[in-house]
């Protein structure tokens, strides 16, 4: 008893450095803003108690609740696309073909990059002179305004959003085709089943939870952008790009409304909370079974 007594206390050591860090870096800067919510702050004079005051305006802003519809705008449209592309081609890598590891590892490739180093290249991409916009043109005598349309530059960023984490979640897919018993396919072929019915009443079942962890966990990624559209389009055109980590940011520190900025920052904390705890859901109820 007294040696596992030992184990354990030596292990509180080695992860001591780490929670320490967390507590820092995360815990501490959570709770301060949780504080700082009801308080009018602009980091030079003195901080003013304002109680609800914050919260309310934030409700009634309309440039909040712009950030919040482009946020989720964004989210949920790159979400569906890459859950789409990267189901297919986990499929397609399931069949044997030539240089299929040269392929995989070039398509995750962008996984392992820093997304600020991806905004840049893909800013210089898309602009005016770019090789995306003189493609079109010359092609097809179209000039498409990739960074400076409202309409168009929400879904610059989910290209860019949609190309880079498209290969993390077909290793996601790969990893869960690899996991369905080969004797359900067996026994269809023998049923005389098509590939389509197969691929609808096992392959599809059989992913539920994947689909559903994919998609839970994409939202909460993709929900917190915030190094693409600063770097690309700094919120704009007209804050069609301008998502809500940008709005905490610009509140902050381009206006110095940190109590403001806080209770924005409360809100996005709150949704992804809810996001988070789904997703713990699934993997609780995954590993009953």
């Amino acid at each position: 008893m007294k040696y596992n007594e030992a184990i354990q206390q030596k292990g509180f050591y080695f992860v001591l450095p780490t929670l320490v860090i967390y507590g820092i870096f995360l815990i501490y800067p959570m709770l301060s803003a949780f504080h700082y919510s009801f308080f009018k702050w602009n980091m030079i004079s003195e901080s003013k108690f304002v109680g609800l005051k914050n919260y309310i305006r934030m409700f009634g802003d309309r440039r909040f609740w712009n950030s919040y519809y482009t946020t989720f705008h964004f989210t949920l449209i790159s979400i569906l696309i890459i859950i789409i592309f990267s189901f297919l081609l986990a499929l397609l890598f399931q069949e044997k073909m030539m240089l299929k590891n040269f392929f995989q590892s070039s398509i995750f490739i962008p996984v392992i990059l820093t997304m600020v180093a991806i905004a840049v290249v893909w800013q210089f991409m898309l602009q005016s002179t770019g090789v995306f916009s003189n493609i079109f043109l010359d092609i097809f005598g179209i000039n498409i305004k990739w960074l400076t349309s409202k309409s168009i530059t929400p879904y610059s960023m989910i290209l860019v959003n949609v190309w880079k984490i498209t290969g993390y979640y077909m290793i996601i897919f790969i990893a869960g085709l690899l996991n369905v018993p080969q004797i359900y396919y067996e026994a269809a072929k023998v049923d005389g089943a098509s590939y389509l019915q197969r691929l609808f009443f096992i392959t599809l079942p059989q992913l539920k939870n994947t689909f559903i962890l994919a998609f839970v966990s994409g939202v909460i990624f993709s929900f917190a952008a915030f190094p693409q559209q600063y770097v690309m389009t700094e919120g704009g055109p007209a804050r069609s790009t301008e998502v809500l980590a940008l709005l905490i940011y610009k509140q902050a520190f381009e206006f110095t409304k940190f109590g403001y900025s806080s209770a924005i920052s409360v809100a996005f904390f709150i949704t992804l909370l809810v996001f988070s705890i789904i997703q713990f859901k699934i993997f609780q109820s995954e590993s009953t079974y």
